[in-house]
């Protein structure tokens, strides 16, 4: 354990610490090679030495957030923050980012298709049976991903990283594919590190305005069923309440891409470990479920009644984050972007600070819990070029930023800067800290936001740093208090979708539904000319997965789940 330090910069302004940072970070000489053409060297200009290592030659990487809106936590120098000079200095790289605001699928086709994949990919990876795992793991096969095998034993962090935190079932049939033959493509990040507490919770949930609430009297935690949450946006419809610009205000929405509307029907759904569900005493795959129409119609309710946005399916993430941040949107489902709002909304407009509604109970009358394995299924991933110049020098870059000094220095910065440590737990120097709250840009723009998010992998930080009480910051505490309302519930278990690639037809099955996106169609549903129409849409795409075998899929992994103790759904 590191003893204190002691600080002599209390009273010097966050802009002067972070250029001390930047000039002092950095003692390696030289320019640097173009994207991807580094080679480790020995007595070369432009190299760094750490000490008891091989000297390394600078290299630049170009890197590639493959999510829609994911750069928004770019520092806006990328390449000289006080935490990217740090890692040069560590690792002798430098990154050149992009990032996306189209569909991830989308780019990465472009990449794969024209061959001009960046050296380090960072993207969705939830199934390799569709979206962006299926587009991953068709590259892979074609070789445009470089096999990591070789290189794990001499980075042992990122060998961690793809062993930590995953689901069995996952790890087996998804990450480790048998068509990849024992090679490893892919490297999870936000992944547990094999404690319950490491478990993300996401916060899923739906929520208002506090003022609006306040005017019509309304609890947020009394709305909590469909029908209550109903009346509550004919309410917000008809009050006149205004955004802070004295427009009127849209009643519900949600984030870019209609992200995630589903958060106003958990009437009717919930969260599952598996494509299955059990209806009238029988297992049915999850297209085939009744309770479409009426997710449907409420929808369409809502989107006729003038309830909700219009547009929730079409904004971009800028446009759906203006909504947000400037109270447009009364009501909205998904993640509740606390730190955007601290820094926009509540700072000029405190009383609008968004309640959370409920929690929403489903049709069982119990709240829609998030339900996870003790290892994820389904997560970001990181992968290399098969063309990158030099895989030495990324992952040497992902095994510094996931060793113990690396995470420090991605969640707290520079010691004796930004932070000290007291027992082993970083501490925010209280001047940083308030300039910290009071700007999040300057966290950012020092290098400290999009580090964790892209690039760190089976290591909690709350659990391996928990934050003293005094030092959580207000949009923290109010994460919390929602989390302790938004509880997460374990299941041990295989999913039962895996069960389904036994069946001697699922290739058949998987090559007749590629083509059809059920959601997508589901969509067009809800624009639909009357409510008659919009079934008959509903139930034609229904009736395209039942003549592709789902119901025959459905009798073959209920046969199957039979014969063990030890299947979920």
């Amino acid at each position: 354990m590191r003893k204190n330090r002691s600080r002599g910069v209390l009273g010097i302004p966050l802009i002067a610490l972070l250029l001390f940072a930047t000039m002092t970070a950095c003692t390696g000489t030289g320019g640097k090679e173009e994207a991807g053409t580094g080679n480790a060297g020995s007595n070369e200009p432009g190299t760094v030495k750490e000490s008891g290592t091989e000297e390394m030659k600078q290299v630049t990487l170009t890197f590639l957030s493959a999510w829609n809106g994911g750069g928004a936590g770019f520092p806006q120098d990328q390449e000289n923050n006080p935490v990217a000079k740090q890692i040069r200095e560590k690792t002798g790289v430098t990154l050149k980012l992009e990032s996306i605001t189209t569909s991830e699928v989308e780019k990465l086709n472009t990449i794969f298709a024209s061959g001009t994949v960046p050296d380090i990919v960072n993207a969705p990876f939830w199934s390799t049976t569709g979206g962006e795992g299926q587009v991953i793991k068709k590259a892979a096969m074609e070789g445009q991903l470089l096999d990591l095998t070789p290189y794990l034993d001499k980075y042992p962090n990122v060998k961690r990283l793809v062993t930590t935190g995953i689901a069995k079932d996952f790890n087996e049939f998804d990450l480790n594919s048998p068509d990849f033959e024992g090679k490893t493509y892919l490297i999870p990040t936000e992944t547990p590190d094999g404690t319950p507490e490491s478990i993300h919770n996401w916060n899923y949930g739906l929520f208002a305005r506090g003022d609006i609430l306040k005017a019509l009297n309304v609890k947020a935690e009394d709305i909590d069923t469909q029908e209550e949450l109903y009346d509550l946006l004919v309410k917000i419809r008809d009050g006149g309440f205004k955004d802070i610009a004295g427009k009127p205000v849209i009643p519900a929405g949600t984030m870019w891409n209609g992200w995630d509307y589903g958060q106003f029907l958990a009437g009717w759904t919930d969260y599952n470990i598996s494509d299955y569900r059990e209806a009238d005493g029988k297992l049915i795959h999850w297209t085939q479920s009744k309770d479409h129409e009426d997710r449907l119609l409420y929808m369409r309710k809502l989107l006729t009644e003038g309830l909700f946005d219009l547009e929730a399916f079409s904004n971009t993430s800028t446009t759906a984050n203006e909504k947000l941040t400037t109270g447009k949107l009364a009501v909205f489902g998904a993640q509740p972007m606390l730190p955007e709002l601290s820094k926009t909304l509540y700072k000029t407009n405190p009383e609008m600070q968004y309640e959370l509604l409920g929690p929403m109970k489903n049709k069982s009358g119990k709240i829609r819990t998030q339900v996870e394995k003790p290892g994820r299924s389904g997560f970001p991933v990181l992968f290399l070029s098969a063309n990158i110049k030099d895989p030495d020098a990324a992952l040497r870059y992902i095994d510094y930023v996931n060793s113990e000094e690396g995470r420090l220095l991605s969640y707290f910065g520079i010691e004796g800067t930004h932070y000290t440590l007291e027992n082993g737990i970083p501490q925010w120097i209280p001047e940083v800290k308030k300039q910290f709250d009071e700007n999040p840009d300057l966290k950012r723009d020092a290098g400290l936001n999009y580090l964790p998010g892209r690039f760190i992998g089976a290591f909690s930080d709350t659990v391996t740093w928990p934050t003293p009480e005094d030092q959580k910051t207000q949009w923290q505490k109010l994460e919390e208090s929602f989390s302790a309302k938004l509880p997460i519930q374990i299941i041990d278990k295989v999913s039962a979708s895996y069960l389904a690639r036994e069946w001697p037809q699922y290739q058949d099955y998987i090559n007749k539904t590629s083509s059809l996106n059920f959601d997508e169609e589901f969509k067009k549903a809800l624009f639909a000319a009357s409510d008659e129409e919009a079934l008959k849409m509903l139930h034609e795409v229904q009736e395209k997965f039942k003549a592709a075998g789902v119901d025959e899929m459905a009798e073959f992994v209920a046969q199957k789940a039979a014969e063990r103790d030890d299947v979920g759904f």
